[in-house]
Parts: structure tokens; C-alpha cells; sequence
């Protein structure tokens, strides 16, 4: 074979083998593509399924929030403020409330404080919070009545249709109430906070899938004004009065109530929210 010969070979064997690589590489690239197109429809299998499993879920959520809705008791909360702050070493008065229209003298005490001297002295503002359970179901709940997290909950027992009044109060030294004073009038240096919870009920559907209802009531403003011609003299106001900006001098408000579901709880200690 001569060497004209030897190289043709060579060179057709290069092209021959150049023409198979290619048709691999050509193999190889379809074969990636239509792997690649096989992973995105199976990650688009995965996606929709898992779409379709949160949807599925959601729906059980809500029907369960339903059920449970339609079995919760239908708690209403009303909060009604006394119509004047006292001294609590002072005999106490009969009870005037604020949505009381009778005839009632200016205020139940005639007491004035001077500051410096009497700053550490307390001064009360008391209210009545009204619980109604509207059904369907007996109600068994705990409450508190003070701002101390660490007081110890009472026992509420309401059936059907049946209601009970609590009364409530906010004890404040004169120099805190007339801060509040302040803070109202523009003072924004006075710290914070401007109210106090005064009322707390809690709820809890007495089973392994439920809820639990929280309501809160809360105290704001002041319960002192400024003697007319004393600066440094303080008296009980008048609380249904309005102040010069047109507010309120002591208020209360009965927060939204919120409700929290679980299920599948596995003891008091921990709840499976959702």
C-alpha cells in the first residue's frame, strides 16, 4: 500500500470517526434536552400536586374553623365606666355608672391633691365589664381583672343566655394620673403606656380540636384636672365631662376578641396551631 493510499485511509477513519462524534454529541445534547424536559415536567407534577395538597388542606382547614366556629359560644363583651374616680381610703359611694342619665352630683369626692406632697397618693377609677354568652354552648372560661400578668385567673361558668357583671378597676398614684394628664394635652415625653389592661377572658374549647378565645379590656386617659387658679393642685375629674380638645378624660376599650384554632393536640403544654 502505498502512501497516498495509507493516508487517504487515515483521513476517511478521521471523518468517519469525526461524523460519529458528532452524531454522539448530537445523541448527547437530545438526550440532555429531553432529560431536561422530563425533570420540568416532573417538577411541574410536583408542583401542581403539592398546589392541589395545600388546597386540599386549606379547604379542611376551613371547614374545620367552620365547625368549630358553629360550635363556639357566641361571647359578648360590653365594658361601662363609673362616672368618678375616688380615694380608695375614702368610704366608698354608691355605684354611678357612665351610661346612668339620673341626676349625679359633680363628682363623688371633693378632694384636692397638691404636688409635690401628695404625688404618692393613689387614686381609683372603677368600671363594670358585662360577659354574655349568646350560645350555643356552655361557657367555661378563666378571667383576670387586673394589669398584674402574675394574678391568679378566676373561674367564669356561664350556660346559654345567661350574663354576669365583674367589676373592674385602675389604681394610679397622683403623679402617674396627672402625667397621663399631660401626655394627653401634647406632652409626648411622658413613657409609655398610656393604658393598661383591666380585664382579660379566655376561652378554650374543650376538646382535642378546638380554639381558643382571647378578649381584653383596656383603660386609658386620666382622672385628675387642674384646679382652676392652683398649678400645683389636682382634683378627681368629672369622667363623662369632655376635656378642651374634645376628648374623653378617661376611656374604655373593649379590644377586637381573637380566636386562635389547633388540633391534634397532644397535651395542655403544646397545641398544633393553625
Amino acid at each position: 500500500m502505498s502512501d497516498s493510499e495509507f493516508n487517504s485511509i487515515q483521513i476517511a477513519v478521521a471523518i468517519i470517526a469525526a461524523i460519529i462524534s458528532a452524531i454522539s454529541a448530537a445523541i448527547i445534547a437530545w438526550q440532555a434536552v429531553q432529560t431536561r424536559r422530563s425533570t420540568q415536567v416532573a417538577l411541574d407534577a410536583v408542583n401542581v400536586a403539592r398546589a392541589e395538597l395545600e388546597q386540599g388542606e386549606k379547604t379542611r382547614e376551613d371547614a374545620l374553623r367552620s365547625q368549630i366556629d358553629a360550635e363556639m359560644p357566641r361571647i359578648t363583651v360590653t365594658a361601662n365606666l363609673h362616672a368618678e374616680a375616688t380615694d380608695p381610703q375614702e368610704p366608698r359611694f354608691p355605684v354611678v355608672f357612665a351610661d346612668d342619665h339620673r341626676e349625679r352630683p359633680e363628682r363623688l369626692t371633693q378632694s384636692e391633691y397638691v404636688l409635690p406632697r401628695d404625688a404618692q397618693k393613689q387614686l381609683c377609677v372603677r368600671a363594670t365589664v358585662k360577659i354574655v354568652n349568646d350560645g350555643p354552648r356552655h361557657m367555661q372560661a378563666t378571667f383576670t381583672r387586673s394589669a398584674d400578668q402574675s394574678a391568679q385567673p378566676e373561674q367564669l361558668d356561664l350556660a346559654p343566655g345567661e350574663s354576669k357583671t365583674i367589676g373592674v378597676e385602675r389604681v394610679e398614684s397622683l403623679a402617674r394620673w396627672v402625667e397621663l394628664a399631660q401626655w394627653m394635652n401634647g406632652d409626648q415625653t411622658i413613657a409609655p403606656p398610656h393604658e393598661v389592661r383591666v380585664f382579660a377572658l379566655s376561652y378554650r374549647f374543650p376538646g382535642w380540636i378546638g380554639a381558643v378565645e382571647n378578649h381584653e379590656v383596656v383603660m386609658g386617659g386620666t382622672v385628675v384636672e387642674p384646679v382652676p387658679g392652683n398649678a400645683a393642685a389636682w382634683r378627681p375629674a368629672h369622667l363623662l365631662r369632655t376635656n378642651e380638645s374634645n376628648q374623653r378624660i378617661a376611656e374604655l376599650v373593649v379590644q377586637p376578641f381573637e380566636r386562635l384554632y389547633f388540633r391534634n393536640r397532644p397535651g395542655d403544654e403544646s397545641m398544633g396551631w393553625f
